[in-house]
């Protein structure tokens, strides 16, 4: 049976097995992920390939869901982790400190005796939710991180994260603009993040965003 050209692999937190660290992402996302790589069609290119595309030259998809990263997300042509929006309720927060203990990015801050969120540092990972024994933090919706261009091989390189964390459908918007790209402007000998950053110039291109 030929192998797909798209690969999407997702951490234990996402499988029916479970993680204890996930953070637990919205309705089908996982499902609508996969059948939108069962859906495309594969790139042109790699009709020219004459065999079957080895593994480094598939569309890899890294699915986690938390920031640990099991799947790799960092070295994905796309990946994807789930972020839980936490908020604050200062009138609720007794300045007890828990939350900062358990943040192991240093993301929760005390002012005025308050807690608070240092949004540049969160990962949301959702560790202070638990901590707090008063019931001050709030979870918001689960956000989608996405890294895109990352790979292994001989020359590596972290995907570029956007700034922007986006919320589920936005980031299914996203998984297949990356697989129209790839569709468009793969050609032998190239991977995905040749085609997202092309000459090793820095900056995502236009066809990111929405």
């Amino acid at each position: 049976m030929p192998h797909s050209p798209y690969i999407l692999e997702c951490c234990r937190g996402v499988k029916p097995s479970g993680c204890t660290r996930a953070v637990a992402l919205p309705g089908d996302f996982a499902e609508e992920l996969a059948a939108l790589l069962a859906r495309t069609p594969p790139p042109g290119a790699y009709a020219a390939l004459g065999r079957e595309p080895r593994h480094h030259e598939r569309f890899r998809v890294s699915l986690c869901a938390c920031p640990n990263g099991c799947a790799r997300p960092h070295v994905a042509d796309l990946g994807l982790v789930a972020a839980v929006d936490v908020r604050v309720e200062a009138a609720a927060c007794t300045g007890c400190g828990a939350c900062l203990a358990a943040c192991p990015d240093g993301a929760v801050v005390r002012t005025d005796g308050v807690a608070a969120i240092d949004a540049a540092r969160c990962l949301g990972c959702g560790h202070c939710l638990a901590a707090c024994p008063a019931g001050a933090m709030a979870a918001g919706p689960t956000l989608i991180r996405a890294l895109l261009g990352g790979r292994l091989g001989r020359r590596p390189r972290l995907g570029v994260e956007l700034r922007e964390r986006l919320a589920p459908r936005s980031a299914l918007n996203l998984a297949g603009r990356c697989l129209r790209a790839c569709a468009d402007g793969l050609r032998p000998g190239l991977r995905f993040g040749d085609i997202v950053f092309p000459a090793g110039k820095p900056g995502l291109p236009a066809w990111v965003w929405p």
